[in-house]
């Protein structure tokens, strides 16, 4: 007997409802899309809270719990916060035609023909389990619901200000032009990112929908969806704090907002970007305290911290870090430069913008509205005698040359630039119009980095490779190796994960890569040089952390694309 079915008849015989009263519900809701339980709750025929796991208990069903961190991402986008907090399901399995939903809510199986009407999906299939499995899948999915939000500004409203002060600069009169209550969303919101550890806060307006998600570890988690009222009094509280012009609408616009959260100074930079729907505001969160680490911090196995050391001990020549925005370079060179930050020597950068301030170095920040670029401080910089220089980013030919001629000079020079691997950044630079000869002659070393998600130390579980494991990992038949699994606790927020660290990949330039480089030799046949010399790559860097129960063999193919 199908489950629907099952679960009608119980309710008749039970005595619940009528077929007619049933019946009555189910048109009722395919007419205004409310969930199931409040129609029935609302034409006062099934108000008993209880009532679900008595029926599961008459039909026989034992709810399963959900084991979050194997639910991927892109399931999850399929149904939005707002309809699964509404209909109390969980979207787990996706095959391009069937829809997996969890629920524990039983009269779900009344209107199971609506719900796949609703999501616009040709086959749908429900699953029973338990309300802490659906609770722990919004809590770590869609973050902050509605009624979390407004216990929050009630709170607020007591006098409590929680742990954020923000300090906008902002005219007290400028401040009283917003109500009230958009200053305490925008403060909650703040609050909420902070205590669970995001990088940065999207503010997003779609077509029919407000929406606000999180980046955490390097993953976007959607949260609340507020009204498309506060659509605009939010964003322009966010523009306000970040001293933004609230009248410019059309154009891109920069800012910045400095917050002081638990004894720390939390620096926010914001971006906001005209679009179809009005201006998407993104702000980036930059914690000083977790960007200055020490080196083992980093990620670093053994040999490569000895690798990178070695670098750094030069005194002259240009020292390289690449990859994509966000894989954590600036985290790298200023962690390198406070190691290197000593009595006797003179420290100076140029950078677009000074993320973090360290004391005891000379920071000037690049201001291109007065015509104040990179290759107009780096040429003013070097007659201030620096022994280390670093260069915010390598972008044009006149910043490359300069810094290469700095390096050849005696200087020991830091900077990035966005390739894909370590051993391109040789040829990415004589692209640039910069001649072969500086190139060969004063680069030291590159570093290329990824961030991979680390398996969150409370909760991971050990457990033996299979045999395509052994292959993958490249585990020879002699050699005894545990790897590690996501399991799920709070420490992770149920994601089986807890911040992130690099794998690296250090090309060390000898004799006879400087001759390649010389001979404008393509970057492939430089790789191969480099593999001779005894270069490991980032995949194989990952591979040996998996290896460990760092990370996962998942998270290593995601950052490098390896195959």
């Amino acid at each position: 007997m199908p489950i629907a079915k099952g679960i009608i008849r119980v309710i008749e015989n039970i005595g619940f409802l009528s077929r007619k009263q049933i019946d009555e519900a189910v048109k009722e809701q395919m007419s205004t899309s409310r969930p199931i339980r409040k129609v029935l709750n609302d034409l006062g025929y099934f108000a008993d809270s209880g009532s679900s796991v008595f029926l599961l208990s008459q039909i026989g069903i034992t709810p399963a719990p959900l084991t979050l961190s194997q639910i991927p991402p892109v399931v999850v986008e399929k149904v939005t916060s707002n309809f699964a907090r509404d209909h109390r399901v969980a979207p787990i399995e996706f095959d391009g035609e069937m829809l997996v939903l969890a629920t524990d809510e039983p009269l779900n199986y009344l209107v199971v023909d609506n719900l796949k009407m609703l999501l616009n999906v040709h086959k749908l299939r429900l699953e029973i389990t338990n309300s802490k499995s659906i609770n722990d899948f919004l809590g770590k999915f869609y973050g902050l619901d509605k009624e979390d939000l407004f216990s929050i500004l009630e709170k607020v409203d007591k006098g409590y200000t929680g742990e954020i002060v923000v300090d906008t600069g902002v005219p007290k009169e400028q401040e009283e032009a917003l109500e009230a209550p958009v200053i305490r969303l925008a403060s909650a919101i703040i609050s909420d990112a902070l205590s669970r550890r995001s990088s940065d806060i999207h503010v997003e307006p779609l077509e029919d929908l407000f929406r606000i998600r999180y980046r955490i570890d390097g993953v976007l988690h959607e949260t609340i969806s507020p009204p498309r009222t506060l659509q605009g009094p939010l964003i322009a509280r966010f523009k306000l704090m970040a001293g933004m012009d609230l009248a410019e609408k059309r154009l891109p616009q920069d800012g910045r907002i400095m917050i002081r959260a638990g004894g720390r100074q939390i620096d926010l930079r914001v971006s906001s970007l005209p679009g179809l729907y009005g201006e998407s505001i993104v702000m980036r969160i930059l914690d000083k305290s977790s960007m200055l680490l020490n080196m083992k911090d980093l990620g670093f196995l053994e040999d490569d911290e000895a690798k990178w050391n070695e670098l750094l001990r030069y005194s002259g020549g240009i020292v390289l870090v690449t990859g994509p925005t966000g894989s954590g370079k600036t985290t790298t060179l200023y962690t390198s430069l406070t190691s290197l930050n000593t009595t006797d020597r003179k420290l100076m950068t140029v950078e677009e913008p000074v993320e973090y301030q360290i004391e005891g170095i000379n920071q000037t920040p690049v201001r291109t509205e007065i015509g104040l670029t990179f290759s107009l401080i780096l040429r003013s910089l070097l007659r201030q005698a620096p022994d280390v220089i670093l260069v915010g980013e390598i972008r044009d030919f006149e910043t490359a040359d300069i810094a290469l001629r700095a390096a050849l000079t005696g200087h020991l020079v830091f900077s990035t630039l966005h390739t894909n691997d370590a051993t391109a950044a040789a040829t990415r630079l004589i692209d640039l119009g910069t001649a072969p000869f500086l190139v060969a002659s004063s680069l030291q070393g590159v570093m290329a980095q990824r961030l991979v998600r680390l398996l969150c130390s409370s909760c991971k579980v050990h457990d033996q490779p299979t045999e395509a494991e052994k292959e993958l990992l490249r585990i020879q038949p002699d050699e005894k190796v545990d790897i590690c699994r996501p399991g799920g606790c709070e420490n992770c927020n149920n994601t089986g994960f807890r911040s992130r660290k690099g794998i690296f990949e250090i090309f060390i330039v000898n004799d006879e890569i400087r001759q390649l480089i010389l001979r404008k030799a393509p970057s492939s046949e430089i790789r191969l040089a480099a593999r001779r010399s005894g270069m490991r790559t980032m995949g194989e860097d990952g591979l040996r952390k998996v290896k460990r129960g760092i990370t996962t063999y998942e998270e290593v193919i995601s950052a490098t694309g390896m195959d």
